[in-house]
């Protein structure tokens, strides 16, 4: 392997090369597959589909009959969930008699220019609701 030469080496000097393109640029466009993403409507969607069309038949329904699935707690939560879309978007209202009976009526989305300009106040509720609630 032989000794070691501790002298100190000049630097290399450095070359910058300018790179040339090519004359003949091809944008490389890849070819779109036609509908990769299915457009299939999820459960929540179509639970909450048919919720609006049996509001939209009966125009007044107690809430109980609409979200409570004797059978299935499961069901029923999920029942709630898609009713609460339709309360947040505001195409539902849900409104309380004198006895404390809630009912739930359709109405027209507002406009999203009322929306913006805050003509119309969207109010919260909290619904709560257990497995004994069920029972």
């Amino acid at each position: 392997l032989g000794p070691m030469k501790l002298e100190p080496k000049p630097p290399k000097a450095s070359v910058s090369r300018n790179r040339r393109r090519s004359l003949k640029v091809e944008k490389v466009k890849p070819e779109e597959l036609e509908d990769t993403v299915s457009k299939e409507k999820t459960e929540t969607e179509k639970t909450i589909a048919k919720m609006f069309d049996v509001l939209k038949i009966n125009k007044k329904v107690r809430l109980e009959n609409l979200v409570l699935n004797r059978i299935s707690f499961a069901q029923t939560v999920e029942n709630l969930f898609a009713l609460s879309f339709l309360v947040k978007d505001g195409r539902v209202v849900i409104t309380v008699d004198d006895n404390g009976s809630h009912y739930v009526s359709p109405r027209n989305a507002p406009a999203a220019s009322l929306i913006t300009s805050r003509k119309v106040v969207y109010s919260h509720f909290i619904f709560r609701f257990d497995f004994n609630d069920w029972k």
